[in-house]
């Protein structure tokens, strides 16, 4: 079943089905786009320059508007613009999170998995997690309704995932020890929203809630993958939990974001190398983490 949930601060929880965008093909691309898009995905020009290059020639010819492209076996309704997981993924799915997905396809089971998607975005990372599992749980949280409304989009785009896995959107943020309101800076690369401040960037007050609380309320008893995206409160996100909940629930597997570590208020390599993960591979922009 593919499901939208909010939590309100005092923890009451309204549940309903997902609503059926525009049928898939409303937004196809033109000749000329549907050859920038093989050109960009079977070719090396899906590379460095050139793919900034395309990309600024697909938003020319797309103004205003998404893209209905295939995306993992399945359908996606991308935008070009606002939001970069979703150019990166729109030109070169084979690409994006090339890494981390290598790491998913090792650790998340294919039967009766659990994984939890913090910071959903528009869904790309939940949609692979997704096209990967024949049965199980995932839940997706995203707080801002702009995210949420596309998140929401490409998962009822690919209704045939109902049948097999159990999907909730969780319309909030993640965080902090008890429920009540967070305040993102929100740039204009929707990707990138904060609850730490951003000089000049609109705010945008949010529900929030515990991540222990999140797994308490859906029932889940263990959780097998986290992928952590908050750009740079992750550490408010997981000292709460691994301070509070049981090792039982503690993550088997981890994608974290690192590359705003300069943020943290506190260290997430020190607590989780404490709690007994091990990274399996750092770079720049993630870290991927192993508890045995």
């Amino acid at each position: 079943m593919l499901r939208s949930t909010l939590f309100s601060s005092d923890r009451d929880a309204y549940t309903s089905v997902m609503q059926t965008p525009s049928a898939f093909g409303t937004y196809a691309p033109g000749p000329v786009t549907r050859l920038i898009i093989a050109l960009t995905r079977h070719t090396p020009l899906g590379r460095g320059q050139m793919r900034k290059q395309f990309a600024r020639l697909v938003r020319a010819l797309n103004p205003n508007r998404p893209l209905d492209v295939s995306l993992y076996a399945g359908r996606a309704r991308l935008h070009h613009t606002g939001n970069l997981s979703e150019l990166k993924a729109l030109l070169n799915p084979a690409r994006y999170a090339r890494e981390e997905y290598a790491f998913c396809r090792r650790h998340m089971p294919r039967d009766h998995g659990v994984f939890l998607d913090i910071g959903g975005n528009a869904g790309v990372f939940s949609l692979y997690v997704a096209s990967r599992m024949r049965s199980g749980r995932i839940l997706i949280a995203e707080p801002q309704p702009r995210m949420v409304q596309r998140l929401e989009t490409n998962l009822a785009l690919n209704p045939e995932l109902g049948e097999r896995l159990d999907v909730s959107v969780l319309k909030c943020a993640i965080g902090g020890t008890t429920p009540g309101t967070l305040t993102l800076s929100i740039p204009e690369s929707a990707g990138q929203a904060s609850a730490r401040p951003v000089d000049g960037a609109p705010t945008l007050d949010v529900p929030v809630i515990p991540m222990k609380t999140t797994l308490e309320q859906a029932g889940i008893d263990r959780l097998d993958l986290l992928k952590l995206d908050v750009e740079g409160y992750e550490d408010n996100v997981i000292f709460p939990f691994f301070e509070t909940a049981p090792e039982a629930l503690w993550p088997r597997a981890i994608v974290m974001e690192c590359c705003h570590a300069r943020r943290w208020e506190r260290n997430c390599d020190t607590l989780l190398n404490a709690c007994g993960y091990r990274v399996v591979r750092k770079d720049r922009t993630n870290m991927m983490l192993l508890r045995d």
